[in-house]
């Protein structure tokens, strides 16, 4: 075994520019196999981070459209904030509904101001959505009931408006009207339109009948299911009601739309995993092809020292010496073009994909990493097994007289 090694490592040697780039096909196919596989995963992974912070527990209903004579036209005001109460009464797999309204309005504190998003909503809004408290805590059903001026601010609004410190028990102005704050939620991450952290969140009844001049009109609700497991029987018995309450009987369309956070967490999940069994194919692929190369290169290498392979076997070697020797040298460009490309896919992984593209999220694990290595393995004795069995049965007279 050792004589064999031996052999083999000198055979490499006496070309150093070709077994490397020999290598190259499999140290490129390791790599591309643990970056697809980190990218898929981590995909995946951020995903469903991001439909948990929204809860896998909730449905999102919002207002539908007009339609006549099967053309649809103009968004109509369907939801009502009787809609919420009803669906409280009438929907057992239904836990807690949220009746919001909400719209850009300018929020004052002392000299400073900032134009946001006012959110009218319910008591429950937090635990619906997973919101977590730094400062203070939330209004009450009392409070919506009442009508009371107070309020909780996103991570946002409360660094444009007080920058640090205790606020609770503060004052800030909507439309002339003077809000008590009672808390400040946790940074939540997000931009654009629907910047959670850029809101301040109020009463739903004190929105509707002082900042938006409507006392019943919602434009969402937040429901949350009893169970993940229950979340397709809430979503039909939230329907059913709403189409009881508006009057939709047979083929009419809904006047309502209903988003169902766990099938879409669901669906996400699985475009992601299709998206990481499609690369790591694509990287398997690239790795087979440096098989080849190393295959390619192997037969080259047994024409090239057929009279070496003539002296040994003259002077003793037995096929099995041979056969040993030219599966060595393929399993050592494998294993060594392997442990490069794990390097090499895990360095990029870490280092050179965050500071190409700092917003792709990789989750790298040990499992996928173990795999790759052990596939470049396999490839060195797979496609190195037909040039060694080809020079072990090697005649020897023949090969001495090769030239």
């Amino acid at each position: 075994m050792m004589v064999g090694l031996v052999a083999a490592l000198r055979g490499l040697a006496a070309n150093k520019l070709r077994s490397f780039l020999t290598m190259l096909g499999v140290i490129f196919g390791v790599a591309a196999v643990i970056v697809a596989v980190a990218l898929g995963q981590g995909s995946r992974d951020a995903s469903l981070k991001r439909f948990q912070r929204f809860g896998t527990r909730t449905l999102t209903v919002i207002p539908g459209r007009q339609s006549r004579a099967g053309i649809s036209f103009g968004a109509v005001s369907t939801l009502k904030i009787d809609d919420a109460k009803a669906i409280l009464r009438g929907a057992p797999s239904v836990r807690n509904v949220s009746p919001e309204r909400s719209g850009f309005l300018q929020v004052k504190a002392g000299n400073k101001n900032t134009n946001t998003q006012v959110y009218g909503c319910g008591a429950a809004f937090p635990k619906i959505r997973n919101f977590e408290f730094v400062q203070g805590g939330f209004f009450t059903e009392a409070d919506i009931r009442s009508k009371r001026f107070v309020c909780a601010l996103g991570w946002q609004v409360y660094k444009d408006l007080f920058g640090s410190g205790s606020v609770i028990g503060q004052k800030v102005y909507v439309k002339g009207q003077s809000f008590k704050v009672l808390g400040v939620f946790k940074e939540r991450g997000g931009g654009g339109f629907q910047n959670e952290d850029d809101r301040v969140y109020v009463p739903v009844t004190s929105a509707l009948r002082r900042l938006f001049g409507s006392d019943n009109i919602l434009s969402t609700m937040s429901v949350e299911g009893r169970s993940e497991g229950a979340m397709q029987k809430a979503q039909d018995e939230v329907s059913e009601v709403l189409k009881r309450r508006h009057k939709i009987g047979g083929n009419k369309p809904n006047d309502f739309i209903i988003f169902n956070n766990a099938v879409a967490a669901q669906n996400s999940s699985e475009q992601a995993a299709d998206f990481e069994q499609l690369i790591s194919w694509l990287a398997a692929v690239a790795l087979i092809v440096g098989g080849i190369g190393i295959m390619n290169i192997m037969l080259v290498s047994v024409t090239e020292r057929t009279r070496e392979i003539g002296v040994r076997k003259a002077i003793g070697a037995k096929r099995w010496h041979i056969l040993l020797q030219f599966l060595l040298e393929a399993m050592f460009l494998s294993l060594t073009g392997g442990l490069i490309g794990v390097i090499g896919g895990v360095c990029f992984t870490k280092f050179g994909l965050p500071a190409l593209k700092p917003a792709w999220e990789t989750s790298l694990t040990l499992p996928p990493v173990l795999i790759a290595f052990g596939f470049s393995a396999l490839v060195g004795v797979f496609f190195g097994f037909y040039p060694a069995y080809k020079a072990s049965k090697l005649d020897p007279i023949t090969a001495l007289r090769f030239e």
